[in-house]
């Protein structure tokens, strides 16, 4: 059975969301609280948690959707990493058992890269990471052009860089661009009372502590996994 090898990547994902939290405290967490001073005075609630999700512009509408956990922000942004930080590792390990290919600590960083590609920076292209209080269309919409974007950006990325056919590669960039020419849902009203400059500032921001999660996940998986369950990825290729 594959039990060290699901073990080793709950670990490594584990690892990647306990480090991510106070690169998050020390980046996007405190242009959140700033920009919940404009919600508050607009009207808005508070968002107790607070959280960016490492992968994701669902941060705020997650908050907005439910009650908020009674953990505080500190313990809901650590709850939230870890379970993204083995969600997206088991999601990596997954498809690397899938395609057949081991993921190693020599080319682990470039799993974590192709990670962060494909749930992170394409999706951000159409739904740019969101402060509370900015204009959003309707979630349903959103999660569904969020979930395309990211099959698509996958099926495209294995397609441009595991096959080496030209055929391969022009459909594999198509695949990618696809849902960006078909365009993500769009808020009617653009109005806002957070200044274009922080919200601009937090997409960086956001995407740029997506990237150190990734990285890390990528190592770290890499490791754990020719560490410890070296075995496992031999008996199941």
């Amino acid at each position: 059975m594959l039990v060290k090898y699901l073990l080793a990547t709950v670990v490594a994902g584990l690892f990647a969301g306990i480090l991510v939290t106070p690169a998050m405290y020390l980046r996007t967490v405190p242009l959140i609280i700033h920009a919940e001073t404009f919600e508050d005075a607009a009207g808005g609630h508070d968002h107790g948690a607070g959280v960016t999700v490492p992968h994701s512009h669902e941060a705020t509408e997650q908050e907005a959707a439910g009650p908020e956990l009674p953990f505080g922000r500190l313990g809901n942004t650590i709850l939230a990493n870890l379970v993204a930080g083995a969600g997206f590792a088991l999601a990596l390990g997954g498809v690397a058992l899938l395609l057949g290919r081991r993921i190693t600590a020599r080319n682990g960083i470039y799993w974590g890269l192709a990670g962060f590609f494909v749930f992170a920076f394409a999706p951000s292209l159409g739904l740019a990471p969101e402060l509370p209080a900015m204009p959003a269309a309707d979630l349903g919409e959103r999660q569904v052009w969020w979930v395309a974007t990211v099959l698509l950006s996958a099926v495209g990325l294995y397609l441009i860089a595991l096959r080496r056919e030209i055929w391969a590669k022009l459909i594999g960039l198509a695949a990618i661009v696809a849902p960006h020419l078909y365009g993500a849902p769009k808020a009617g009203d653009i109005s806002s009372p957070v200044p274009a400059v922080l919200a601009s500032e937090y997409a960086v921001a956001s995407l740029a502590t997506n990237l150190f999660m990734w990285a890390v996940l990528g190592l770290a998986l890499g490791w754990m996994l020719q560490r410890y369950a070296a075995a496992e990825i031999e008996g199941s290729v």
